[in-house]
């Protein structure tokens, strides 16, 4: 994979090549703390300063491993992926490209800190590279092409991604007010009031009306299930 526009760019699984004494931390290591302040403290805290407090170094000696604060949350980004180990594929690729979803929506929702850091060409470093080939090792052998291969990958990660950041909006909207399901149903429902009775918008009258599906175990799996049926009725032949 290339830096080419448009496409993913590569990080570098290797230390960054420097003047002076050899760099007496890892890129792992750095990760971790960067994760760990992230974790306790939201990506806001997250500095080049106080990842190299948390190793007892100076803010500059980070600069070996990392060239700035974007490639510092590339390697954040990284290294939470390769906290969950894919299974072995099962030979059903429906079954294994739903493994990845789970793998991926895992990932970020241990780190809600995710949804804050801004999207852009995505950086893609070796354990995202893993993930990447298992799902085109699924994808191989489909008829696709090379490309709807990418696309379908590309598709699946954009779709969990967005469905996480929904799932963590709600559950931030409902912490900050302090209340339960039944109680935030009520409250949006008497906040909704006048929509919904003025028969302007009959749709999202019944919808309001229903109930909302507010576990989104579920409404990730319904989700998943209608791409893999999209992928399916797409497929040559």
């Amino acid at each position: 994979m290339t830096d080419r526009p448009g496409r993913p760019r590569v990080i570098a699984p290797q230390t960054r090549a420097s003047r002076g004494p050899a760099p007496g931390f890892t890129r792992a290591q750095v990760a971790e703390a960067a994760v760990r302040i992230a974790d306790e403290q939201g990506m806001a805290a997250v500095s080049m300063r106080k990842v190299a407090a948390a190793l007892g170094t100076g803010a500059m000696s980070l600069y070996r491993y990392v060239d700035n604060k974007e490639s510092l949350c590339a390697l954040m980004l990284d290294h939470i992926h390769g906290e969950v180990v894919l299974p072995e594929r099962t030979g059903d690729w429906r079954a294994d490209l739903r493994a990845v979803a789970h793998h991926l929506r895992d990932a970020q929702r241990k780190h809600p800190w995710l949804a804050r850091i801004p999207a852009g060409r995505p950086a893609m470093g070796p354990n995202m590279i893993q993930i990447f080939e298992y799902a085109m090792g699924v994808l191989d052998g489909l008829g696709l092409s090379i490309e709807d291969m990418l696309g379908t990958f590309s598709l699946i990660s954009s779709w969990v991604t967005g469905f996480t950041q929904e799932e963590f909006a709600e559950a931030e909207a409902r912490r900050n007010m302090g209340v339960d399901d039944a109680e935030w149903e009520r409250r949006m429902t008497t906040a909704l009031e006048s929509l919904l009775s003025s028969g302007d918008y009959p749709y999202f009258a019944r919808v309001a009306r229903a109930g909302a599906d507010h576990d989104f175990d579920t409404r990730f799996e319904r989700g998943i299930d209608r791409i893999l049926a999209g992928v399916q009725a797409t497929l040559p032949g």
